[in-house]
């Protein structure tokens, strides 16, 4: 069996995740980077992407959009951390996949995010002092500068051991 890293990333994160997929897999990995066609040649492609208004990145979707008959692992991070947003990044994402394709697998979890988003929910507050919605998204964005962290890498690299074992 071999496997493919394919992967986009923005800050950093999800290249962070694709090493921890990279390092499980060793030599079996004949791939991996950006897009490329390359990749496909694998029996298992383990795809990487940032979350971009509620769903992968612009090249990750295309790229999965044009994959037939394969056998796929999503991974991914989003800067909001709460659950059923992970999960609906995931299942939007998943919804991009043709139906010839089968997803084995898929894991999300939070990502630190560019300064700049903070410094735009820091000014929408001082327009507006009293905005709940931007007092949590700066403690939002403030958490998720640890992530992904350890346990994230963790439960990612359990995922791979998983599918590698099967």
């Amino acid at each position: 069996m071999n496997y493919s890293v394919v992967y986009a990333t923005s800050t950093g994160n999800t290249k962070l995740l694709a090493n921890s997929v990279i390092d499980v897999l060793g030599e079996e990995c004949v791939y991996k980077g950006q897009p490329d066609e390359k990749a496909i040649n694998a029996d298992i492609i383990f795809v990487g992407f940032w979350t971009d208004e509620g769903i992968c990145n612009k090249e990750i979707k295309e790229f999965l959009s044009k994959l037939k008959g394969k056998k796929i692992v999503l991974f991914g991070s989003a800067g909001a951390g709460a659950p059923e947003y992970l999960d609906m990044v995931l299942e939007r994402t998943k919804s991009i996949i043709g139906e010839d394709c089968e997803v084995l697998d898929g894991f999300m979890c939070q990502g630190k995010m560019n300064q700049r988003v903070r410094e735009k929910y820091e000014l929408a507050l001082e327009k507006n002092p009293d905005d709940e919605f931007m007092k949590k998204a700066i403690e939002n964005f403030d958490i998720a500068l640890s992530h992904p962290d350890d346990k994230d890498i963790s439960r990612l690299k359990n995922i791979v051991r998983n599918i590698v074992k099967k």
